[in-house]
């Protein structure tokens, strides 16, 4: 009873909030022009995951290292594990200026939330289509070091059946490389126990974030992203399993 009840207040309140909130995220884009996206946007953008998390009862613990560490603006590519729909609030609760995300074109189609993302000009992946996906990387890669721009990626490509570390996808260090930036792991802790896939609602508690060393893809080639996946995918397990 106790999950029925739950899950009917976090469903109705984040429709209700996104309902009112997201249009007027779209409308601040349009009358910007979107030129305000990389402030206004983000800004907006960190307090809709914030204000979700709120209504999840989910609280982040970040240390002020890590924070900081988010909070520079550089280019890189960030990585995070994906094993929860909550990975979606987390992330936008970290996003600052210079921060994009990479989306799965599926998300276009989602009431409200597929308002929006075009306007914040994030980066949408085709997965039905190789081609698509390897175009909008390179679009992506050619950003990144103009603008400084930090790119969060999922490399698992979407969620884990099971909580667990899902495969990597080869994607996320092809791009890395073609920009020329190092990657940045980032553990996001507890968020499949809270809201494990198939349940409709969140459980009360806290989301760790932890920073990882990033790793350098200076001089790495195409022939390399095999082994910058392993390096990665270690470095998860090894923080994982700390946990």
């Amino acid at each position: 009873m106790a999950g029925l009840v739950r899950s009917l207040w976090q469903q109705t309140a984040i429709w209700l909030f996104c309902a009112t909130f997201i249009p007027l995220m779209a409308l601040a884009m349009l009358v910007t022009l979107c030129r305000k996206r990389d402030t206004l946007g983000t800004r907006m953008s960190r307090m809709w995951g914030k204000t979700g998390l709120w209504i999840a009862g989910v609280t982040l613990a970040i240390d002020p290292t890590t924070l900081a560490e988010l909070r520079t603006r550089t280019g890189r590519v960030l990585l995070f594990n994906h094993a929860s729909s909550l990975d979606l609030l987390v992330g936008a609760s970290l996003m600052h200026a210079g921060a994009v995300v990479v989306v799965k074109r599926e998300l276009l189609s989602m009431p409200f939330i597929g308002w929006v993302l075009p306007l914040l000009d994030f980066v949408t992946i085709d997965r039905s289509n190789r081609q698509a996906a390897a175009d909008s990387l390179a679009v992506a890669a050619a950003r990144i070091a103009a603008e400084k721009l930090t790119v969060m990626i999922a490399p698992e490509g979407t969620r884990s059946k099971d909580g667990s570390l899902g495969p990597f996808k080869m994607g996320p260090f092809h791009l890395a490389i073609a920009a020329g930036v190092p990657l940045l792991p980032v553990v996001m802790h507890n968020c499949a126990k809270l809201w494990p896939r198939g349940r409709a609602y969140c459980l009360a508690g806290v989301v760790r974030i932890e920073a990882l060393p990033a790793i350098d893809t200076a001089g790495r080639t195409a022939a390399d992203v095999h082994d910058l996946a392993d390096r990665a995918r270690q470095a998860y397990e090894r923080a994982l399993a700390q946990a």
